[in-house]
C-alpha cells in the first residue's frame, strides 16, 4: 500500500511539473493567450493529449469544477485543468483509483493565480 502510495505521487508530482513548465513557456511565448484558450495550447505543448480529444479534456475538466469541489469559485482555473489531467492519465494507465489525494498535490504545486 504504501510502494502505491509513493508511486501515485511520483506519478502526480512529475505530471504535475511537466504542466507548469509547459504554463510559463507558453504564457511567455504567447502572452495574448489566457484561460481556456491558454490551457488548450498548454496541453496541445506537452504531446500528452490529442489533438481530437482537447476540446473534450478542457470540457471535462470544468465540468468537475462544482460547488463542494470548488466552493464559491466559477469558471475553469488551470488548478483543475491539471488536476483533471493528471487524473484522467492515472486512471488511462490501467489504474483503478488512487489511495492518495491528487487534488492536494495539485493545490500544493500549482499555485492559485494562474
Amino acid at each position: 500500500m504504501m510502494l502505491l502510495a509513493m508511486k501515485e505521487r511520483m506519478f502526480a508530482r512529475r505530471a504535475v511539473r511537466r504542466l507548469l513548465r509547459a504554463h510559463s513557456k507558453m504564457s511567455d511565448a504567447r502572452p495574448d493567450l489566457s484561460g481556456k484558450a491558454l490551457y488548450k495550447e498548454i496541453l496541445r505543448h506537452t504531446g500528452q493529449v490529442d489533438e481530437v480529444h482537447l476540446d473534450e479534456m478542457l470540457r471535462q475538466a470544468e465540468h468537475s469544477v462544482d460547488e463542494w469541489t470548488a466552493p464559491g469559485r466559477t469558471g475553469l482555473r488551470f488548478r483543475e485543468v491539471v488536476h483533471y489531467f493528471v487524473f484522467s492519465k492515472y486512471i488511462s494507465a490501467g489504474n483503478r483509483g488512487t489511495i492518495v489525494s491528487l487534488r492536494s498535490i495539485v493545490d500544493t504545486l500549482v499555485p492559485p493565480d494562474i
